[in-house]
């Protein structure tokens, strides 16, 4: 379990409450619909909207700007950035536009064959990526890129959609190119990778699944128009009706991977799970319908809204109370206890913002456990690992930030 302790390296702490787990409402410099949005890591984060609308920042949310020079009159319903200049967004009209300077200026990607209304656009890293679109012609119409975003070519593998099937922009998620989830308007989640194949799975009779989150390979949650949520054991296989309800239509659903933490966000409101949506904790009233969610870690996160709301999340997840030094290079401590039963406790260290991965081997190399996967600021960070449901033996932890990558072996003995 991890631990949530008071923040380091928050240079003006006048700018931030100390308080855990906190939404604050932040200026905007619009005041129509904001349908979808990207968090590239802390400090930067994407949001789009109609008519040519994207607005961006680079700085936390202190400031937000227009970023959507030269774009008008196509509505942008999904968003995806790799950093803070090269960003893509899909349009109502199937179209793709890309930025690769901050938005300063935009080039239209031509899809062949071309799209209709773009459900989704998702960069997996600095160079792959995943587009789809509602059906045309009896199939859904999906692409990929290798370059960026650059170029886009068909997805090789057919997907037959029948009668009215049609996606929902932000119902979508995928851990890497090789799970990907989106939901329809009809009783069925789709699943499948980036080259296929494909396969669909019933809703027990729901209708219209708004939203789609995975916290990892096989545990997932979708949200529906007006009735319960409903949770999947065994990566989209199955569906079966959930414990939880939304107060009101949930239209945002969006998870961390390699955690429990899940949020969703419905017309007034945002909630949270730690058990990978078995229950969620109301965090947040709003005045307006919240239509899109996004998180760089569970430290981090931005929301937005009808009319244009923006609102940012703030917890300090995880981070080492005992340690505020800037730490000067990347280090992992070796475990303690060790020998354990069953728990143990792993600290390290990064010096600068990075994708952190801390995960657990067997002594034949296999993953058995992803302790932490997702962005993270520089910072001294200390995690609680349970070994509970594991044999007594020897074990590896791994922690990867950046290019840094070190390995230290640790014992449990029941």
């Amino acid at each position: 379990m991890k631990k949530i302790f008071l923040p380091i390296l928050i240079l003006a702490l006048s700018v931030f409450s100390l308080q855990a787990q906190t939404w604050v409402q932040q200026t905007s410099p619009v005041s129509t619909d904001l349908n979808s949005a990207w968090a590239v890591s802390d400090q930067i984060c994407w949001m789009c909207g109609p008519a040519g609308l994207v607005v961006r920042t680079t700085n936390a949310g202190t400031t937000w700007a227009l970023a959507n020079t030269g774009l008008s009159g196509n509505d942008f319903y999904t968003i995806t950035a790799v950093d803070a200049n090269i960003c893509i967004v899909g349009a109502g009209d199937g179209g793709l536009w890309r930025t690769t300077n901050g938005g300063t200026s935009w080039t239209f990607i031509t899809l062949t064959p071309p799209a209709v209304f773009m459900d989704v656009v998702h960069m997996f890293n600095a160079t792959e990526g995943f587009a789809m679109s509602d059906p045309v012609g009896g199939s859904w119409k999906y692409y990929i890129t290798t370059n960026a975003g650059a170029n886009w070519t068909a997805g090789p593998v057919t997907i037959p959609s029948v009668g009215s099937e049609a996606g929902w922009n932000n119902a979508y998620d995928a851990l890497d190119t090789g799970r990907i989830w989106w939901g329809t308007n009809v009783t069925k989640i789709w699943r499948g990778s980036f080259r296929g194949p494909w396969t669909s799975a019933a809703t027990a009779g729901r209708l219209n699944s708004f939203g789609v989150a995975f916290n990892n390979a096989s545990t997932g949650v979708a949200c529906f128009q007006t009735l319960s949520n409903m949770g999947s054991v065994d990566g989209g296989l199955t569906w079966t009706v959930g414990s939880y309800t939304p107060p009101a239509t949930a239209f945002a659903l969006k998870s961390v991977k390699g955690t429990g933490y899940m949020w969703i966000g419905w017309t007034l409101g945002i909630a949270r799970s730690t058990n990978s949506g078995t229950s969620f904790t109301t965090q947040q009233a709003l005045t307006q319908a919240c239509y899109g969610l996004t998180f760089a870690s569970v430290n981090r996160g931005w929301a937005c809204t009808a009319l244009g709301q923006i609102w940012r999340y703030t917890d300090f997840v995880g981070i080492d109370p005992n340690n505020t030094n800037v730490p000067q290079s990347y280090s992992l401590q070796q475990n303690y206890p060790n020998p354990f039963n069953p728990t143990t406790t792993i600290k390290y260290s990064i010096p600068n913002a990075s994708f952190v991965t801390l995960n657990i081997y067997d002594a034949l190399g296999n993953l058995i456990k992803t302790v932490v996967s997702g962005n993270q600021a520089a910072g001294n960070y200390v995690e609680d690992v349970d070994m509970s449901s594991f044999a007594s033996g020897i074990y590896f932890y791994s922690l990867r930030a950046g290019s840094f990558t070190e390995t230290k072996k640790m014992t449990l003995v029941k």
